[in-house]
């Protein structure tokens, strides 16, 4: 007897191969761009890996001499950009007619609704995205420079008096900021549940599978089966990690929500936008946006940039260590700029190109899906796999003048809108670990210097794993904290302790 599993699924199949042969018939078919062939009906579903996706598209791209390429997958056409001209062409000029988004099923399913980065174009999007330009403007964000500066000092000295929990206090760091920008929540240490939250939230994100590329984006309606017969599914993960995505938005919005009713203002992006919809006279009938929007847009800038800005802060170090001269060449800029009595402020930014190119070149080698094809262009960036942030020093000093990277922040309307507040972030925080600590290998059994393993995980956003070995040191001579929360340290000796990250 065929059992009822399989008779749903035989009928979901044929209801495709109806509906594709339809389509097909009543419409002319558009030039696409050339792409590897497919197999019959589901196209090239199983050609794109699940593991190093940007990979397989890269090399797509040159095989097929074609900076677009096309996939196809049960029916639904997928267009990879990889080049920086096709994506400001299709992204930025004809913005218009490519900033919509394509339904993300598995996030949904993993709890993502009202969420900035999840929305289609229209009414709600252009709301959540009024809602955050207004708080993350290039020049709103200068008000939280001084807070940054403050935790980045807090930082370093949790970096060396917890060495072996190096993992949390750049967590904590990212947090901080931006549950302070969001809430108005002071993150005090690492042991903070708001580091918890983000933690769990932040792990759904990176090991659910990269996104549109699962079977659920494909097929939405697959997202009813039971998990018995999912087996492996990213569905499955999603169904089992949502309450951490419902955490993440529900538990500090709580927080905030109860902070206003009770008469609060701490100046946060969630108060002010709550205290416009206090349901009393004239402000219910004028509030723009309802509370399961606020929650959406804050609960977004809580799991954007505490993890991509705790990743690139990782992938600096992870660099650090393996271009021992980058690292003495801008710890040398520091000393010459900002001394050795004081640590780096926002103020001595404009003086240090060189820091500055090291953090652009962090962003180049940071992976998001196909900026990965767009930052290591040959024809854009020469020796494109190497750590070289000397590369972006102007033709007219002697340099190649090759162009600051732009993909790991998007394009378009799309562009994301903290994006000035995350780079003031990893800027002060790179500084501040260039002017107090130096990063080196750690050893083998034997002693000898050993390579850290370098991956990815793969998923909504990709971050480096575990299981990186290496020493850090401590400058002579640098006050750490200078903030009344951090006390006045200074070190006479060279400290040394293991990391494992």
């Amino acid at each position: 007897m065929i059992s009822i599993s399989w008779l749903t699924l035989v009928a979901l199949l044929g209801a495709f191969v109806v509906l594709a042969s339809k389509s097909r018939l009543s419409t002319k078919p558009l030039p696409l761009p050339p792409g590897p062939p497919g197999d019959f009906l589901v196209g090239h579903l199983r050609k794109i890996p699940t593991e190093n996706t940007a990979a397989a598209y890269a090399q797509w791209s040159k095989e097929y001499d074609s900076d677009v390429i096309h996939l196809r997958t049960l029916g639904q056409s997928i267009i990879v950009l990889n080049s920086i001209e096709a994506a400001k062409e299709l992204l930025d000029r004809r913005g218009a007619s490519s900033c919509d988004r394509p339904r993300f099923a598995l996030f949904e399913v993993m709890g993502w609704r009202k969420t900035l980065t999840f929305l289609p174009y229209g009414p709600c999007w252009q709301m959540h995205r009024k809602i955050l330009q207004s708080t993350f403007s290039n020049s709103n964000v200068r008000q939280w420079q001084p807070f940054q500066v403050q935790e980045s000092r807090r930082t370093v000295l949790s970096l060396i008096t917890r060495p072996r929990d190096w993992e949390q206090s750049l967590r904590r760091f990212t947090v901080a900021v931006v549950v302070k920008v969001s809430y108005g929540t002071d993150v005090l240490d690492n042991e903070d549940p708001y580091i918890q939250i983000a933690d769990d939230a932040m792990y759904a994100m990176g090991n659910g599978g990269a996104p549109a590329n699962s079977v659920v984006d494909i097929f939405p309606l697959a997202r009813f089966l039971p998990d018995w017969l999912l087996r492996d599914w990213p569905l499955r993960f999603a169904r089992d990690w949502r309450w951490a995505i419902q955490k993440l938005h529900r538990v500090p919005f709580a927080a905030a929500h109860a902070d206003v009713v009770n008469g609060a203002d701490n100046g946060s992006l969630a108060h002010r936008l709550l205290r416009q919809n206090l349901p009393t006279g004239q402000a219910e009938q004028e509030a723009e946006w309802s509370l399961e929007d606020i929650e959406g847009a804050t609960g977004a800038v809580f799991i954007a940039g505490a993890d991509t800005t705790w990743a690139t802060c990782v992938i600096f170090i992870l660099n650090m260590v393996l271009n021992q001269d980058v690292q003495r060449k801008a710890q040398n800029v520091l000393d010459d700029v900002v001394g050795t009595e004081r640590l780096p402020d926002f103020g001595d930014r404009q003086k240090m190109p060189y820091i500055e190119w090291v953090v652009q070149e962090i962003y180049r080698s940071i992976l998001y899906a196909n900026a990965q094809a767009i930052g290591r262009d040959e024809r854009v960036y020469s020796d494109p796999t190497s750590f070289r942030p000397e590369r972006y020093q102007p033709r007219t000093e002697g340099g190649s003048g090759e162009p600051f990277p732009t993909a790991h922040f998007g394009f378009g309307r799309r562009v994301c809108v903290g994006r000035f507040l995350a780079d003031n972030s990893v800027w002060i925080m790179v500084a501040t670990m260039l002017a107090t600590l130096s990063f080196q290998k750690a050893a083998d059994n034997n002693g000898n210097p050993e390579d850290p393993r370098v991956e990815f995980t793969n998923g909504g956003t990709c971050k480096p794993p575990k299981a990186l070995q290496l020493h850090h040191s401590v400058k002579i001579g640098k006050g750490i904290g200078s903030s009344e929360r951090c006390s006045s340290w200074s070190f006479s000796d060279t400290m040394m302790s293991s990391w494992c990250l």
